[in-house]
Protein backbone atom coordinates (compact mmCIF):
# COMPACT_ATOMS: atom_id res chain seq x y z
CA UNK A 1 0.00 0.00 0.00
CA UNK A 2 2.63 2.59 1.20
CA UNK A 3 4.30 1.46 -2.48
CA UNK A 4 0.97 2.37 -4.37
CA UNK A 5 0.52 5.43 -2.83
CA UNK A 6 4.03 7.19 -3.13
CA UNK A 7 3.65 7.76 -6.95
CA UNK A 8 1.13 9.50 -6.45
CA UNK A 9 2.45 11.83 -4.21
CA UNK A 10 5.88 12.52 -5.87
CA UNK A 11 3.66 12.80 -9.06
CA UNK A 12 1.69 15.51 -6.75
CA UNK A 13 4.93 17.08 -5.74
CA UNK A 14 6.44 17.19 -8.39
CA UNK A 15 3.57 19.86 -10.20
CA UNK A 16 3.12 21.60 -7.12
CA UNK A 17 7.03 22.31 -7.58
CA UNK A 18 6.71 23.15 -11.19
CA UNK A 19 3.72 25.16 -10.69
CA UNK A 20 5.73 26.98 -7.99
CA UNK A 21 8.69 27.91 -9.87
CA UNK A 22 5.69 29.31 -12.84
CA UNK A 23 4.67 31.81 -10.86
CA UNK A 24 8.18 32.58 -9.80
CA UNK A 25 9.31 32.79 -14.04
CA UNK A 26 6.53 34.47 -14.65
CA UNK A 27 6.80 36.85 -12.01
CA UNK A 28 10.33 37.46 -13.11
CA UNK A 29 9.40 38.19 -16.50
CA UNK A 30 6.56 40.90 -15.95
CA UNK A 31 8.86 42.18 -13.70
CA UNK A 32 10.90 43.02 -16.90
CA UNK A 33 8.35 44.57 -18.72
CA UNK A 34 6.00 46.08 -16.39
CA UNK A 35 8.67 47.04 -13.48
CA UNK A 36 8.23 46.06 -10.03
CA UNK A 37 5.75 48.05 -8.79
CA UNK A 38 3.42 47.41 -11.55
CA UNK A 39 3.55 43.57 -11.28
CA UNK A 40 -0.24 42.66 -10.13
CA UNK A 41 -1.51 38.70 -9.53
CA UNK A 42 -3.19 39.13 -12.83
CA UNK A 43 0.00 40.00 -15.09
CA UNK A 44 1.86 37.08 -13.35
CA UNK A 45 -1.21 34.89 -13.69
CA UNK A 46 -1.68 35.51 -17.46
CA UNK A 47 2.03 34.74 -18.01
CA UNK A 48 2.19 31.31 -15.76
CA UNK A 49 -1.17 30.09 -17.05
CA UNK A 50 -2.12 29.49 -13.61
CA UNK A 51 -5.45 29.85 -12.07
CA UNK A 52 -5.68 33.32 -9.22
CA UNK A 53 -5.86 30.55 -6.42
CA UNK A 54 -2.44 29.29 -7.03
CA UNK A 55 -0.77 32.32 -5.87
CA UNK A 56 -2.30 31.89 -2.56
CA UNK A 57 -1.61 28.14 -2.42
CA UNK A 58 2.17 28.45 -2.79
CA UNK A 59 2.91 31.75 -1.45
CA UNK A 60 -0.03 33.11 0.60
CA UNK A 61 0.47 36.56 -0.57
CA UNK A 62 2.02 38.16 -3.54
CA UNK A 63 3.80 39.84 -1.11
CA UNK A 64 5.71 36.10 -0.18
CA UNK A 65 6.29 35.88 -3.81
CA UNK A 66 7.71 38.64 -4.75
CA UNK A 67 10.33 37.36 -1.82
CA UNK A 68 10.47 33.95 -2.93
CA UNK A 69 11.71 35.15 -6.62
CA UNK A 70 14.29 37.66 -5.43
CA UNK A 71 15.57 34.63 -2.67
CA UNK A 72 15.21 31.90 -5.70
CA UNK A 73 17.43 34.27 -7.70
CA UNK A 74 19.74 34.93 -4.82
CA UNK A 75 20.00 31.36 -4.01
CA UNK A 76 20.88 30.44 -8.20
CA UNK A 77 23.36 33.14 -8.35
CA UNK A 78 25.46 31.65 -5.05
CA UNK A 79 25.68 27.73 -6.02
CA UNK A 80 26.52 29.08 -9.58
CA UNK A 81 30.07 30.43 -8.20
CA UNK A 82 30.14 28.36 -5.49
CA UNK A 83 30.17 25.35 -8.09
CA UNK A 84 32.76 27.23 -10.20
CA UNK A 85 34.89 27.00 -7.48
CA UNK A 86 34.57 24.02 -5.98
CA UNK A 87 35.57 22.93 -9.46
CA UNK A 88 38.20 24.82 -9.95
CA UNK A 89 40.62 22.39 -8.07
CA UNK A 90 42.90 23.46 -4.47
CA UNK A 91 45.15 26.37 -5.94
CA UNK A 92 43.61 29.70 -4.97
CA UNK A 93 44.50 31.55 -7.98
CA UNK A 94 42.57 29.36 -10.07
CA UNK A 95 39.66 29.95 -7.53
CA UNK A 96 40.14 33.62 -8.05
CA UNK A 97 39.47 33.01 -11.72
CA UNK A 98 36.49 30.89 -11.46
CA UNK A 99 35.17 33.42 -9.32
CA UNK A 100 35.94 36.17 -11.71
CA UNK A 101 34.66 34.23 -14.84
CA UNK A 102 31.37 32.94 -13.13
CA UNK A 103 30.53 36.90 -12.18
CA UNK A 104 30.56 37.29 -16.08
CA UNK A 105 29.07 33.89 -17.59
CA UNK A 106 26.09 35.13 -19.40
CA UNK A 107 23.92 32.86 -17.37
CA UNK A 108 24.15 35.22 -14.87
CA UNK A 109 24.96 38.34 -16.52
CA UNK A 110 22.39 38.58 -18.74
CA UNK A 111 19.74 41.62 -19.65
CA UNK A 112 16.68 39.65 -17.97
CA UNK A 113 18.83 38.71 -14.61
CA UNK A 114 19.93 42.56 -14.27
CA UNK A 115 17.03 43.61 -15.07
CA UNK A 116 15.05 41.48 -11.78
CA UNK A 117 17.68 42.48 -9.53
CA UNK A 118 18.45 45.92 -10.17
CA UNK A 119 14.25 46.15 -9.88
CA UNK A 120 14.27 44.53 -6.17
CA UNK A 121 17.42 46.54 -5.14
CA UNK A 122 15.53 49.49 -6.19
CA UNK A 123 12.76 48.35 -3.83
CA UNK A 124 14.75 47.20 -1.15
CA UNK A 125 14.73 50.42 1.07
CA UNK A 126 11.04 50.59 1.39
CA UNK A 127 10.84 46.60 1.41
CA UNK A 128 13.76 45.54 3.71
CA UNK A 129 12.77 41.95 3.19
CA UNK A 130 14.58 41.76 -0.14
CA UNK A 131 17.99 43.35 1.11
CA UNK A 132 19.27 40.16 2.24
CA UNK A 133 19.36 38.78 -1.63
CA UNK A 134 20.26 41.94 -3.17
CA UNK A 135 23.02 43.02 -1.14
CA UNK A 136 26.26 44.30 -2.71
CA UNK A 137 28.16 42.91 0.54
CA UNK A 138 26.93 39.41 0.50
CA UNK A 139 28.70 37.81 3.49
CA UNK A 140 29.67 34.33 1.61
CA UNK A 141 30.98 36.02 -1.34
CA UNK A 142 32.97 38.02 0.82
CA UNK A 143 33.82 35.31 2.55
CA UNK A 144 35.45 33.31 -0.45
CA UNK A 145 37.08 35.92 -1.51
CA UNK A 146 38.95 37.08 1.88
CA UNK A 147 39.50 33.53 2.62
CA UNK A 148 41.38 32.87 -1.39
CA UNK A 149 43.42 36.44 -0.67
CA UNK A 150 44.82 35.42 2.82
CA UNK A 151 45.60 32.29 1.41
CA UNK A 152 47.07 34.29 -1.26
CA UNK A 153 48.80 36.55 0.33
CA UNK A 154 50.86 33.58 2.77
CA UNK A 155 51.88 32.06 -0.21
CA UNK A 156 53.55 35.20 -1.58
CA UNK A 157 54.48 36.24 0.97
CA UNK A 158 52.43 39.43 0.07
CA UNK A 159 52.95 41.29 3.81
CA UNK A 160 51.61 44.24 2.92
CA UNK A 161 48.06 43.18 1.39
CA UNK A 162 45.11 42.69 4.05
CA UNK A 163 42.98 40.05 2.72
CA UNK A 164 39.43 41.95 3.93
CA UNK A 165 40.18 44.87 1.69
CA UNK A 166 41.56 42.85 -1.14
CA UNK A 167 38.24 40.98 -0.86
CA UNK A 168 36.18 44.47 -0.84
CA UNK A 169 38.04 45.76 -3.76
CA UNK A 170 37.42 42.59 -5.99
CA UNK A 171 33.84 42.80 -4.99
CA UNK A 172 33.80 46.64 -5.49
CA UNK A 173 34.98 46.50 -8.94
CA UNK A 174 32.69 43.79 -9.74
CA UNK A 175 29.86 45.56 -8.70
CA UNK A 176 30.80 48.54 -11.15
CA UNK A 177 31.26 46.43 -13.60
CA UNK A 178 27.49 44.88 -13.48
CA UNK A 179 25.96 48.19 -13.61
CA UNK A 180 27.96 49.34 -16.73
CA UNK A 181 26.30 46.39 -18.08
CA UNK A 182 23.21 46.87 -16.85
CA UNK A 183 23.44 50.83 -18.73
CA UNK A 184 25.32 50.06 -21.68
CA UNK A 185 24.93 45.88 -22.06
CA UNK A 186 25.48 46.52 -26.15
CA UNK A 187 28.88 47.79 -25.80
CA UNK A 188 30.00 45.78 -22.34
CA UNK A 189 32.96 43.51 -23.36
CA UNK A 190 33.17 40.51 -21.18
CA UNK A 191 36.63 39.62 -21.77
CA UNK A 192 37.88 43.28 -21.18
CA UNK A 193 35.72 43.18 -17.65
CA UNK A 194 37.35 39.67 -16.40
CA UNK A 195 40.53 41.86 -17.88
CA UNK A 196 39.99 44.68 -15.49
CA UNK A 197 39.52 42.04 -12.75
CA UNK A 198 42.39 40.73 -13.46
CA UNK A 199 44.70 43.95 -13.54
CA UNK A 200 43.76 44.06 -10.00
CA UNK A 201 44.76 40.80 -9.22
CA UNK A 202 48.27 40.92 -10.82
CA UNK A 203 48.56 44.13 -8.84
CA UNK A 204 47.60 42.19 -5.40
CA UNK A 205 48.85 39.37 -6.25
CA UNK A 206 52.27 39.69 -9.11
CA UNK A 207 53.82 36.50 -8.27
CA UNK A 208 50.60 34.68 -9.21
CA UNK A 209 49.29 36.93 -11.62
CA UNK A 210 52.03 38.34 -13.25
Amino acid sequence: MAATEAAPRKARDLTKERHRLALIEATADAIVEHGLPNVSVSRILERAGLSRGMVNLHFQSKANLLVEVVRHYSDDYVAHWQAAMAAAGPRPEDRLRALVAADFDPSVLNRRMMAVWMAFRGEAQVSPAYMPFIDSRDARLKAAFTGICAELRDEGPYPSVDPDLAATGFMAVLEGLWNDFHLYPDRFDRDAARGVVMHLARAFFPRHFG
